[in-house]
């Protein structure tokens, strides 16, 4: 399995499916192509020219429900001037396999594909089917992608259990300790077009109706409002698995209480760390502005683009009603781009402690936590049709390097991706025996 994980994923890689404009069926005839080889099943979905999504299975014996294995072929933009490697070369560079995507996801993809042909090959009979679901357009909303399927193919992907990206072993962020991420549950994304209209006219005579000053007044207000913490469960529980690393923690263990969490974050500074407090509030990033074409002409018209991020248990209403008071402008229109709320799946199941016992036994004396994943990943659609979904890729990854993910030069060490693939099949064994 070694030298096929190196080999699988370096040719994965050097598929562009850069999304847009996806291309993802150049992904599909790869995955067809190796699937029929090795004499699995498989059904390719198309929701529009190019943009293709597959699934193969090994039946079961349906003593429990279906397990999906699910990741993404898509991948974001990457500049090749901006790279020190050819982003799409799938290069092997000091042990390491090169090229976007290698962490976010096709190196999942391809520990979930190793995993099915364990147990293909070994005749192993499975007591549930074994769904392998390779999807299209997750980077841009997944309309092309699993949202489609779930829509138009529901009776396609039943499932007790759907597992996805999450978590990776991280090392780096626990002293002297890998931390093994499982990843219960998301933020839900919130993305906003603010919309102000205002009365043109020559720049050479200002007046209080600019579009573009009452816009920006309004958004100022915004993004200085300061939001408040909040300790999810989720979050509570990884700040208690990480307090044998982070010895200050100790006061939270022993009384559990949200205040203490948060006054002792606070204190030590951590509050202040963009990471970190994302995991403990909704999220305002203004990213995009628009207004005008003249320098000398007062726009009649200015839009802001916001995204927001909302913890699982925030009522989408109501953060709404918050952004409004904030800004304190009747006159500016809200439309969605996207919208979502936070979602998370149940920590206490056998599934998940199954999980966790095997991410342990392969990495003795690593930290087992679950992780909020502050992105939004294709798990929240079938969270919300009450399927079971957690998030994780065991592959040791130090954390330096997961900021290249939706960064440059992002890589995998050959290694970690061999050892990976190895316990994913262990970890789809355990949960189909």
């Amino acid at each position: 399995m070694s030298n096929e994980s190196v080999e699988l994923l370096s040719r994965y890689i050097r598929l562009d499916t850069t999304n847009p404009p996806g291309n993802e069926h150049l992904a599909v005839d790869f995955f067809a192509a190796i699937l029929k080889a090795e004499g699995i099943d498989y059904r390719v979905y198309e929701s529009k020219p190019g943009r293709q999504s597959i699934r193969a299975e090994i039946k079961g014996s349906g003593q429990q429900e279906p397990l999906i294995l699910l990741h993404h072929m898509d991948v974001i933009a990457a500049k090749k001037d901006e790279w020190s490697f050819d982003p799409f070369g799938g290069e092997i560079i000091d042990g390491h396999i090169c090229g976007r995507g290698a962490l976010d996801t096709k190196s999942l993809g391809i520990m979930q594909l190793l995993s099915m042909f364990d147990i293909h090959r070994n005749s192993i009979a499975p007591n549930r089917d074994l769904i392998f679901l390779a999807t299209a357009d997750e980077e841009s909303g997944s309309d092309c992608g699993v949202e489609y399927l779930l829509r138009e193919h529901p009776g396609d992907f039943p499932a007790g259990l759907v597992l996805n990206e999450g978590g990776y072993i991280a090392g780096g962020i626990a002293p002297g300790r890998l931390l093994a991420m499982i990843s219960p549950g998301e933020k839900g994304p919130c993305w906003i077009k603010l919309k102000r209209k205002g009365i043109p006219g020559h720049g050479s005579t200002p007046h209080e109706n600019n579009a573009l000053e009452r816009l920006t007044q309004a958004v100022n207000r915004l993004i200085n409002y300061r939001v408040p913490p909040r300790v999810t469960p989720i979050v509570a529980e990884y700040f208690k698995r990480m307090a044998p690393a982070w010895e200050f923690l100790q006061p939270f263990v022993e009384d559990g209480q949200e205040s203490t969490l948060l006054k002792i974050i606070d204190g030590n500074g951590l509050l202040a760390l963009p990471h970190v407090k994302a995991m403990l509030t909704n999220t305002i990033s203004l990213n995009s502005l628009h207004s005008g074409d003249k320098v000398n002409v007062i726009p009649s018209y200015a839009e802001a683009e916001v995204d927001t991020r909302l913890l699982p248990g925030q009522e989408l209403d109501a953060w709404i009603e918050t952004l409004k008071h904030q800004m304190d402008d009747d006159e500016i229109k809200i439309e969605f781009i996207t919208k979502g709320e936070g979602n998370s799946s149940d920590m206490a199941t056998d599934s998940y402690r199954i999980i966790e016992q095997a991410l342990l036994d392969h990495y003795p004396g690593a930290i087992a936590a679950p992780y909020l994943m502050l992105g939004a990943t294709d798990s929240r659609f079938f969270r919300e049709l009450g399927m079971l979904s957690y998030g994780f890729c065991p592959a040791v990854i130090p954390a330096d390097h997961l900021k290249s993910i939706h960064g440059t030069d992002e890589k995998i060490a050959s290694d970690s991706l061999i050892k990976g693939a190895d316990v994913y099949s262990d970890i789809v064994k355990r949960l189909c025996a």
